[in-house]
């Protein structure tokens, strides 16, 4: 015969048990919506920055090649348009990387110029060198630039912290536009 105080024992390690799994299964959503967010945020802002170093040469009449200081003028604008959006930004956590292939002649070899900036170093997996064959010629006879912005935050890695895991804290987007 199986007594009640015997059972009300097990019931309560069962709860516990599942209190556990549920909070964990709670902190890790909470933790991806907030990854999610934030990368969310970073595409659309490297898609705009990108943007906006490409048509710097049609709407400003400047030179094809990126200097520090228009790359630095990049990195200003990320860290106010940041700042804006996310309630709790910290510059130090943000890594901004303004790459550039230019090319001396068509189907030639083509010149890399990257320029790193902010604390956190951002990584990318292809050099944008690499990705030379999505440029093209132009009606002007001449090889079209490609520009790439990247983007990365190193976010709060709640799960992390709670499981002792070190990894999945960096949130990063990459956009890569071809020159006029």
């Amino acid at each position: 015969m199986h007594l009640k105080s015997k059972q009300k024992g097990a019931f309560t390690i069962e709860l516990a048990m599942i209190g556990v799994l549920l909070s964990l299964l709670w902190v890790f959503s909470a933790d991806v919506i907030t990854k999610m967010s934030v990368k969310g945020k970073l595409d659309r802002l490297s898609y705009s920055m990108v943007n906006v170093l490409k048509e710097r040469t049609q709407l400003y009449d400047s030179d094809l090649k990126v200097t520090w200081t228009e790359a630095k003028e990049v990195r200003d604008i990320t860290l106010n348009s940041l700042k804006r959006t996310m309630g709790s930004f910290e510059e130090k956590r943000l890594g901004v990387l303004v790459e550039e292939v230019t090319f001396a002649r068509v189907g030639g070899a083509g010149k890399l110029s990257r320029f790193p900036l902010g604390a956190n170093r951002c990584e990318v997996n292809l050099p944008l060198n690499d990705l030379r064959q999505l440029s093209v010629e132009t009606i002007w006879k001449r090889q079209a630039s490609l520009y790439r912005i990247t983007l990365c935050y190193r976010t709060d890695n709640w799960i992390g912290s709670l499981l002792d895991i070190d990894e999945f804290k960096e949130v990063g987007s990459s956009s890569v536009i071809i020159g006029r």
